[in-house]
């Protein structure tokens, strides 16, 4: 499962751009606790979308560390890319291992519970 504080240590295969947007559709609570050390992200907080350096780490205990995305669209906003959260896990692979019609599947399902500011980023390689 992927939660907010793995997605840090994502970047796009594309154009290698570290700072991505999320946006889930389906967030469920529960599962394994964390582990000490990784219970405040280091750069960026994808929950709160601030620098964590700002946010204090009773809010990660309390609201994001067992959090689990278990669907919705990862958006590069530098290439445009986006990648679908299916099954609490993101898929990020290279256009050129990307498969069109699982991406039109994904577009499809996903898009009308996106709102505009993702679709009007999310440009490749599909329209979502």
């Amino acid at each position: 499962m992927v939660r907010y504080y793995h997605l840090e240590l994502l970047a796009c295969p594309e154009c290698r751009n570290p700072r991505l947007v999320v946006y889930p559709v389906r967030v469920t609570e529960g599962g394994m606790p964390p582990r000490p050390e990784s219970l405040k992200c280091r750069r960026w907080c994808y929950l709160f979308d601030r620098p964590s350096s700002t946010v204090p780490v009773e809010s990660c205990v309390s609201s994001c560390v067992y959090k689990d995305i278990e669907e919705g669209v990862i958006v590069c906003p530098s290439c445009g890319r986006w990648y679908p959260i299916v099954d609490g896990i993101p898929v990020m692979m290279d256009d050129k291992y990307r498969d069109e019609e699982r991406d039109r599947e994904a577009a499809a399902r996903l898009s009308p519970h996106l709102p505009d500011w993702i679709r009007i980023r999310a440009r490749r390689p599909v329209p979502l």
